[in-house]
C-alpha cells in the first residue's frame, strides 16, 4: 500500500497547512484555530505552487521588509511526519 504524502495547502486567504488532502487541510486549520469545521469548504483550499514551496524570501509584515527564510516551505514540509499548521499572515 503506497504511503500518503503530506502536501502544503493554502486554506482561505491567510493560512498554509500540511495535510494529505484538501478536506484534511480544512480540519488542520479549524482544529489549530478553534474554528468550526463549517467555516471553510473545498473551494477555499488550494495546493501551494512549486514556486511558493521553493521561495527563499518572504515579506515580514511586522518588520515591513522582505526577509530571507531559514527554510523553504518544501524543507519544512519534508521534516513533518503528520498534518500540521505551517504559516499564517493577516
Amino acid at each position: 500500500m503506497p504511503q500518503e504524502t503530506l502536501k502544503a495547502y493554502q486554506v482561505g486567504d491567510n493560512d498554509i497547512v500540511a495535510a494529505y488532502d484538501p478536506a484534511g487541510a480544512i480540519k488542520v486549520l479549524c482544529d489549530f484555530n478553534g474554528y468550526p469545521h463549517s467555516e471553510f469548504d473545498l473551494e477555499d483550499v488550494d495546493l501551494v505552487s512549486d514556486t511558493m514551496l521553493d521561495n527563499t524570501e518572504a515579506y515580514d509584515q511586522d518588520e515591513g521588509k522582505t526577509v530571507t527564510l531559514d527554510k523553504t516551505l518544501r524543507q519544512e514540509l519534508e521534516q513533518l511526519t503528520e498534518p500540521a499548521y505551517l504559516h499564517g499572515w493577516e
